[in-house]
């Protein structure tokens, strides 16, 4: 198995952090913003989240929301190598400061699709950072 993990300090409170990944709101300020996506679907552990992009869609059940920590969510739909991986934003306070760690989980392999996903995730968390500061 393969894992995508990046972390990144945010100078924001963790219940914004938590806002702009829990939510569809927040998901659009920084997944949506520019880039053609669009989002749907509803908030609660075990909904779907649906992600569009042109033609081509994907869809993320959330697993869990642990209020200003936590979500993560599973893919059941989506690109093949995306299915049943696991996706998770934890957030944490140190020191004044903020972490957001991230984490991809569960690909079979690290192919080149996984390497671009890795750099887009990446950009992904940097939004989220540019977002708030």
């Amino acid at each position: 198995m393969a894992d995508i993990k990046h972390h990144i300090t945010i100078k924001a409170p963790v219940k914004d952090i938590y806002k702009l990944v829990a939510t569809k709101a927040g998901i659009r300020k920084w997944l949506t913003k520019d880039n053609g996506w669009k989002i749907a679907g509803k908030e609660n552990v075990d909904d779907i989240l649906f992600f569009y992009f042109g033609g081509n869609h994907h869809e993320m059940k959330i697993l869990k929301l642990t209020s200003d920590k936590e979500v993560n969510w599973i893919c059941p739909y989506g690109p093949p190598e995306w299915i049943n991986t696991v996706v998770s934003f934890k957030i944490e306070a140190k020191d004044g400061i903020s972490i957001l760690y991230f984490a991809h989980t569960g690909w079979a392999r690290k192919s080149a699709f996984f390497k671009l996903c890795n750099q887009v995730w990446k950009g992904c968390i940097t939004d989220i950072k540019n977002v708030l500061e």
